[in-house]
């Protein structure tokens, strides 16, 4: 995957303020290849991010080695990856403390750990206002943001 014209980009002094002043980074439940990787490749982007690390919280966008909605499994098996919640955490382990695994994928935990970041199992699968609020709450309860 290549993201024309990146090595030129660079992000407006406002988006990396805002994140060097920010109370917690969530990353969405997004594709880690087009979404999410786009972002990431625009320098200045990944290194803020590390220098906020204990603020960052990923949420898996895969449940059960697929994902919600959209191509990400292609995507990465197109990359040579394994389609994982595993692997998105792998993605994201230099920049992230936190990743919001799935129930489903709890046996994914321990290993997921073992790259230095911390697991929080939950429902993610977001059907209802509820969940939405649930998973809100549970993200910003580890990051010790109040609302």
């Amino acid at each position: 995957v290549k993201f024309d014209g990146v090595e030129k980009a660079e992000p407006c002094v406002e988006a990396l303020e805002a994140i060097e002043n920010s109370e917690g980074i969530i990353i969405s439940p997004s594709n880690p290849i087009v979404s999410i990787g786009p972002i990431l490749a625009v320098k200045g982007f990944k290194d803020a991010l590390k220098n906020l690390k204990n603020k960052v919280i990923a949420v898996t966008p895969l449940i059960q080695n697929a994902p919600v909605k959209g191509p990400a499994d292609k995507l990465m098996k197109g990359l040579g990856l394994k389609v994982s919640a595993y692997t998105v955490a792998e993605l994201y382990k230099d920049f992230i403390k936190y990743f919001v695994l799935d129930k489903r994928d709890s046996s994914l935990k321990n290993e997921i750990e073992k790259l230095n970041v911390k697991v929080i199992v939950t429902n993610t699968l977001m059907k209802s206002l509820k969940d939405k609020v649930e998973l809100s709450k549970v993200i910003l309860k580890t990051l010790k943001i109040q609302i």
